[in-house]
């Protein structure tokens, strides 16, 4: 069941990030343009917002707008106060049309599917977020702040997690070299052939801003990785992201083969206990990055920097 809503979730990304722009400008004082290059007309301040994507959920909340929430996602778990605002479903199985119609939104903000044509057809306003990398989630959030009135906000938002990001550039910069990475999304079902994250990912990119380098950029997306391909790149540490799934340093030792890798040998494996933080594109992402910089290079990133 994980592995089909994985594949779902990664055709559904391959195929909306080849329609990204990054045009964020407003067009005129009421008009903006959306990660699919759409002008989306706002008449007034929405008052009434629906997200779907827990993404979206935590750059509203980080823009002071949670009163403004009237649905989320079933997945939308932070902060907090999401856990109690009404379920409007999820992209699979499905968003419940009539319950979002029902709470009369002045605006949607979703990742782009089916859903956005189905809205645009009853009449409700839709803006499409879908950032391919920190950059565009800076975008987005200073769009969401365009639209909902809290532009300063925004921008002193947006400032703040620049000059996170930076001070990380700055001392991974530094670093003698740049480890070799190979970053598990998911092997809780195949060991043998665990699905990685490649070129065009966010954890990509936020491999490459801690200092690293990722075994898996060869290729594009998410993919399954062949046990031969880990062997034979060595890896000089791994990331578990499906920490979640059960999956342990320990376990990883134990995988037929695996106990070769000099990663294993040097105890270089580093669970994500919150995986939300490395795969969400909002705010918490930077806290993602850190998180990464501190393992790629912990002789830079003391406890408490």
């Amino acid at each position: 069941m994980r592995k089909s809503i994985l594949m779902a979730v990664v055709f559904l990304v391959i195929i909306t990030s080849s329609l990204v722009t990054a045009c964020k400008e407003p067009v005129s004082d009421f008009t903006f343009v959306d990660d699919l290059g759409r002008p989306i007309r706002i008449e007034s301040t929405p008052e009434r917002i629906i997200s779907l994507g827990p993404s979206i959920t935590e750059i509203i909340f980080a823009l002071d707008l949670g009163d403004k929430l009237v649905g989320v996602t079933d997945y939308c778990d932070y902060p907090e106060e999401a856990k109690s605002i009404e379920k409007v479903g999820s992209p699979f199985p499905g968003f419940n049309m009539e319950r979002i119609v029902a709470l009369e939104p002045d605006l949607v903000v979703s990742v782009a599917g089916l859903i956005v044509q189905q809205l645009e057809q009853v009449g409700v306003t839709v803006v499409v977020i879908q950032p391919r990398d920190i950059n565009g989630i800076y975008s987005d959030i200073q769009l969401v702040g365009q639209l909902s009135d809290k532009r300063d906000k925004a921008e002193k938002l947006v400032a703040s997690l620049r000059k996170r990001v930076d001070a990380v550039i700055a001392k991974t910069s530094v670093a003698a070299g740049k480890p070799t990475v190979f970053y598990e999304v998911d092997g809780s079902w195949n060991a043998n052939n665990p699905w990685t994250t490649g070129y065009g990912t966010f954890q990509d990119d936020l491999i490459n801003l801690a200092g690293g380098t990722n075994i898996a950029a060869g290729r594009s997306g998410w993919y399954e990785m062949s046990i031969e391909e880990i062997l034979n790149t060595d890896p000089d540490l791994i990331v578990l992201e499906d920490y979640q799934y059960g999956v342990t340093p320990d376990s990883i030792a134990s995988r037929a083969g695996w106990s070769s890798l000099t990663a294993v040998k040097e105890g270089k494996i580093y669970p994500i206990e919150d995986p939300n933080v490395t795969c969400r594109y909002g705010p918490r992402i930077v806290d993602g990055l850190e998180i990464l910089a501190s393992a790629i290079h912990p002789e830079l990133f003391s406890e408490g920097e």
